[in-house]
């Protein structure tokens, strides 16, 4: 058993920067293929949470092999974003802020590890975690700046959003509650990127973790996510007709439609072209558009 542990320790980190490489670059590739085309766990990022975990993946790879220090300054900075980009991963495998949720899904994990194996992609965060801190810990005062910068960047570009997110929250339900109609309530609300994301729910923006439903919406906004998790019940009650948002329907696909004729409706995601994921791609989605003005 201690064997077992020491290997463990070593393959968390391996000792030589090349090995280190080397597993980091197969390990992550299996996770991202599995994720994709397999499991779907996540979809697709949308642009912003792309290039970060782009830029960060490579970060982490090409780190120990880089010597030029104003380079090396501008790669712990990419460290120190990766750190809310790893925290986000396990939050959201552990199914949000419930911390009893978390544990209880991180078991199942462990399970799956001694049993299938799976659920070693699950731990990736967490390996991912490990070389940061290693990395962080060797680092110069000037390198520790950039890297608490990097981590605390976009945790203040989240505390903005968070609080423009209920503002507009707070907004939508007044305009609500003076409509009589959801056709007049979609009409009133303004045309921006709050509103989009917001009749987008469910259908074309994935919001949680669920391992057994085949295909799901195409594309991931974590900051999307995390308000979500801070305002649990966002969807907007019409009194006078059922909620159009909870779940996936061709109401919420009209309304989309005609608030953002502009936005395409379908997006090209691996996960879409699974079994369940070719009705995505397949006309009826296009039929569900034609909407009343």
């Amino acid at each position: 058993m201690r064997r077992f542990f020491a290997f463990l320790k070593k393959v968390s980190f391996h000792p030589n920067p090349k090995t280190r490489f080397l597993i980091t670059l197969v390990y992550c590739g299996i996770g991202i293929w599995a994720n994709f085309f397999l499991l779907q766990v996540f979809c697709m990022p949308v642009m912003y949470a792309r290039v970060m975990c782009i830029a960060f993946f490579i970060t982490i790879l090409i780190f120990p092999f880089v010597k030029t220090l104003w380079l090396k300054t501008v790669l712990y900075f990419l460290l120190g974003m990766g750190v809310p980009i790893c925290v986000y991963c396990i939050l959201f495998l552990g199914g949000g802020f419930n911390p009893l949720a978390t544990i209880t899904i991180y078991l199942f994990y462990i399970l799956t590890i001694i049993f299938l194996g799976a659920g070693l992609l699950a731990l990736i965060p967490f390996y991912l975690l490990r070389q940061i801190y290693f990395y962080y810990k060797n680092a110069d005062f000037r390198g520790k700046q950039f890297f608490k910068a990097g981590m605390f960047l976009p945790i203040i570009i989240l505390a903005v959003y968070l609080i423009i997110f209920r503002f507009f929250l707070s907004k939508a339900i007044d305009i609500q509650i003076k409509c009589a109609t959801t056709d007049e309530f979609v009409d009133s609300l303004p045309k921006n990127y709050f509103t989009e994301r917001i009749l987008g729910l469910c259908w074309k923006y994935h919001t949680r973790i669920d391992l057994c439903d085949g295909w799901r919406p195409p594309l991931h906004d974590p900051f999307l996510v995390i308000s979500l998790w801070v305002n649990p019940t966002p969807f907007f009650h019409n009194y006078n007709e059922p909620d159009l948002w909870p779940v996936y329907n061709s109401e919420a696909i009209k309304y989309y439609h005609r608030k953002f004729p502009e936005r395409r409706l379908k997006e090209s995601c691996p996960c879409s072209y699974s079994n369940d994921g070719k009705e995505y791609l397949s006309d009826p989605l296009d039929s569900t558009v034609s909407v009343r003005h």
